[in-house]
């Protein structure tokens, strides 16, 4: 029994760290449900060409995840954060995401970086944004962005 639990955690870290295009929303746990979902088109920004979607999901255990799902990128690994304020205003990063590998980030989020509480619910009343950047080599070029919480229309 033992033996197949690990064996379908393998293949489901597999499946998600694998570099498809059929990359799609999954439940942090295996008895988990997706229960609360809100999708941020994530826009172009200096001519990258670069777009997606930036999705919060809360599951079943009040589980918060934040996936990101890059299109018109390859397999570079693009930084990824929630910042302050708008995309306009730009601001200081509040959480720092995993990277976009193989263009797919996902991010399980309880805590900002300083520390402080973080849930769905108030990632949907956040002064926000969520911003994708070029590689770790040049970590100051914006490629795509969306605003969240309060600035999201």
């Amino acid at each position: 029994m033992r033996k197949a639990l690990y064996l379908l955690l393998f293949v489901a870290l597999t499946a998600l760290t694998s570099c498809g295009s059929d990359d799609s929303i999954e439940p942090t746990g295996i008895n988990e449900i997706i229960v609360d979902e809100l999708s941020y088109n994530l826009v172009s920004a200096n001519g990258s060409g670069i777009t997606g979607t930036a999705t919060l999901t809360r599951d079943s255990n009040d589980n918060t995840t934040i996936l990101i799902q890059l299109d018109n990128t390859n397999t570079e690994e693009h930084p990824a954060y929630v910042r302050l304020n708008s995309a306009a205003e730009g601001g200081p990063i509040l959480i720092t995401l995993e990277p976009c590998t193989c263009s797919v980030s996902t991010t399980v989020v309880t805590q900002l970086n300083d520390g402080t509480p973080i849930d769905f619910d108030k990632l949907l009343n956040l002064d926000g944004h969520v911003s994708i950047q070029d590689s770790p080599a040049n970590p100051d070029l914006v490629v795509a962005i969306a605003d969240i919480g309060t600035n999201a229309n």
